[in-house]
């Protein structure tokens, strides 16, 4: 199914691409125009300006295990992104954020926490942490049981003096896949985001959260009212099959499920894919950077599946941030580190139709 352990699962299926230490293979945004010339196209061209509207939101994650987190974070285009979900941490087994001004199960460590801040804050745009991921640490403490009524208060605390402590403007919750499905059966989502809303929105502090779209990996609805921003990992579906695993007509399927469980339009944030899967979905992941760089960008750049992979265009991208905008608040992109810049890059779909006005 769509994103049942995924997100990080990243961490597992990179074997497949890569040798390196880092979680996926990679271009290095950030680095010189050489590094980014691919198939003779100049990926640093054709770069437009564009500004994303302030009733419209553009998540972007921004995950831990890159190369460079500061390349990356100069790399990004805050013009068109709004918000920055640092992806992942989790907390101990005591409920513990960090010790000694540093994350305690995290691939950030505090100066590419504090990069990426700073960066973000001088565009005038947010950072977020976000909590859990499809495969979270398994040194780290049990997120289920820092939900249960006995543990939240100390774990909300310590969330609380994280973000105070980095500037982060708020928490992102991304618990997936067992660790979902054991905090919904002992009814302890909704409570746990109705306190961290309690003790962080006064601060002018978010509480957002990721959601799978297959049935039965749904964040509860009596969480709705609680958060500021949910966005549908509309991805992975079809888990271990043939079709694209993010279909525009998927997506829009998700959407309308989401209104209709009652998730108001003004919250709802559409997720998208910078990568791609061959044969099936779940295997043979390869980042939008990497097909561009593998087959060149004119051959890749407006088609959904190229050599047998198969993945999100420049014209997905662009339909659906053009519904995602006429439709709901925005649209989340997972993840930053697997675009190019310039002409081909995603996000600038992303931009050029985030701003369409409704019919």
């Amino acid at each position: 199914m769509k994103k049942k352990n995924l997100k990080s699962l990243i961490l597992a299926l990179a074997v497949l691409v890569t040798a390196a230490c880092s979680k996926q293979k990679e271009i290095p945004l950030g680095a010189n125009e050489e590094n980014l010339k691919v198939s003779g196209v100049n990926m640093l061209a054709g770069s437009q300006a564009l500004v994303t509207n302030p009733d419209k939101v553009v998540i972007g994650y921004v995950p831990g295990w890159v190369s460079s987190v500061a390349n990356l974070a100069n790399s990004i285009d805050f013009g068109i992104v709004t918000h920055v979900n640092l992806a992942f941490f989790a907390p101990s087994s005591s409920g513990g954020m960090m010790a000694n001004g540093e994350p305690l199960f995290s691939d950030f460590n505090a100066a590419e926490i504090n990069a990426v801040v700073t960066k973000a804050h001088a565009e005038g745009r947010k950072v977020l942490a976000s909590i859990g991921g499809g495969d979270p640490d398994t040194a780290a403490g049990d997120i289920a049981v820092q939900f249960r009524a006995a543990n939240r208060t100390n774990f909300i605390n310590n969330l609380a003096s994280f973000a105070t402590y980095f500037n982060l403007d708020g928490i992102d919750i991304d618990v997936e896949g067992s660790t979902l499905n054991q905090i919904k059966a002992e009814q302890n989502f909704a409570p746990f985001v109705a306190a961290l809303r309690a003790k962080i929105n006064p601060l002018g502090k978010l509480v957002t959260a990721a959601t799978a779209a297959f049935n039965g990996g749904e964040i509860p609805s009596s969480s709705y009212a609680y958060l500021d921003l949910i966005s549908i990992m509309s991805y992975d579906n079809g888990w271990g099959g043939t079709s694209n695993h993010s279909s525009y007509d998927a997506a829009i399927q998700h959407i309308n499920k989401f209104l209709t469980l009652g998730v108001p339009a003004s919250k709802l944030v559409l997720g998208v894919p910078f990568y791609g899967y061959k044969p099936t979905v779940g295997t043979g992941y390869k980042s939008w950077a990497q097909l561009i760089a593998d087959y060149g960008a004119p051959a890749v750049a407006y088609v959904d599946t190229y050599n047998g992979y198969k993945y999100n265009c420049i014209t997905a991208i662009e339909a659906k941030a053009k519904y995602a905008a006429q439709n709901i608040k925005g649209v989340m992109i997972w993840e930053l580190s697997q675009d190019v810049t310039g002409t081909y890059s995603l996000l600038q779909a992303v931009g050029r139709k985030i701003n369409t006005p409704a019919p």
